[in-house]
Formats: C-alpha cells, sequence, structure tokens
C-alpha cells in the first residue's frame, strides 16, 4: 500500500533523499536544476512534490500539477531496490481516484526497446497518446528542448489549448 506525502519545504530529509534519486532517474534535459526546483516546492502550490511511501518505507516521488482543467503528471520515479512491487502502478491507480479529470503526461516517442514499454506501460494503465507532434520546452534557460509525446487519461478537447497552458505554467513558454 502507498501514501502520499506532500514536500513543501526543501529542508525536509526526504527532500534530499528524492534529490539523489530524482538526478538518477532522469537526465538532464527531462528535470530542472535543483534549486529551481527548491524554489517550486517552497512557492508553487499549483506543484506537488510528493515522497511516496510503501509499507512506511520512502520509495520514490510523484510530481504532479493542477492546472486549468487538468492535471500534469511530470515525474515518478522510484528507488531501484523498491522496484517491482507496483509501486508505480499503485501512484497511477491514486492519481485516477484522486485527481479528477483529464490527466496529461510527456513520454519519449517509441522510438527504442525502453521508450515502446513506457507507453505499452502508460496505455495498460488507461493512456492514449494524443499528440505525437509536441516539443516540451527546455527545462534549461536557452536550451534546445526536446520532442516528445503527450499521453492522456482521456481524448481532450482543445488539447491546443491545454498544452500551451502547460508550457507556460510548468515551462514558462
Amino acid at each position: 500500500m502507498i501514501e502520499l506525502k506532500r514536500i513543501t519545504h526543501p529542508e525536509c530529509a526526504d527532500f534530499g533523499i528524492l534529490m539523489q534519486l530524482y538526478e538518477e532517474a532522469f537526465p538532464l534535459e527531462e528535470r530542472r536544476e535543483v534549486s529551481d526546483l527548491e524554489e517550486l516546492v517552497r512557492h508553487e502550490d499549483r506543484m506537488y512534490f510528493n515522497a511516496v511511501y510503501h509499507d512506511g518505507t520512502l520509495s520514490g516521488l510523484f510530481v504532479y500539477w493542477r492546472l486549468e482543467g487538468f492535471w500534469y503528471l511530470e515525474h515518478l520515479a522510484v528507488h531501484a531496490e523498491m522496484r517491482n512491487h507496483k509501486i508505480g502502478q499503485q501512484v497511477l491507480d491514486w492519481s485516477a481516484v484522486h485527481l479528477d479529470g483529464l490527466r496529461l503526461l510527456e513520454v519519449e516517442p517509441a522510438i527504442g526497446e525502453m521508450p515502446i514499454r513506457r507507453i505499452r506501460y502508460y496505455e495498460r494503465n488507461g493512456f492514449i497518446v494524443c499528440d505525437r507532434n509536441y516539443h516540451q520546452p527546455s527545462y534549461h534557460a536557452g536550451g534546445p528542448g526536446i520532442d516528445l509525446w503527450v499521453m492522456c487519461s482521456e481524448r481532450p478537447e482543445q488539447l491546443d489549448e491545454k498544452i500551451a497552458s502547460l508550457r507556460k505554467t510548468v515551462y514558462g513558454a
């Protein structure tokens, strides 16, 4: 059984531990600088940076955003030693129950074994590919950004407007 614990202060001991996971799990172009993330944790009410506990053990992180009319699932990672306990599955199940309405997430295009497996995983969890031409703005000033796909929990109306809101709110683009 999982429990999510929202972190609102980077001074929290869990935050430091989760920063190691964050940096290991996501390549530089798919994550923020730690100092930028610390600022968001302190001051951005729409972002939820969560420690994920499984049976009382710190097991991973889950970052999501409350945006206008939908939720954006930004990062989900589980510590290597806690994998194969279906923690990611439980987090997605939690999000389906607690985050009412449309949920969006970004994935690497289906090129190569791991991205294909990841897309299939999200499809098994009720997500569909909604946009194959999405360009994620860079997390780093002046960076090139990366081409990704957008997956959604349902086929949304006005997807372009939602993506524009996501880009503006999350990436400042």
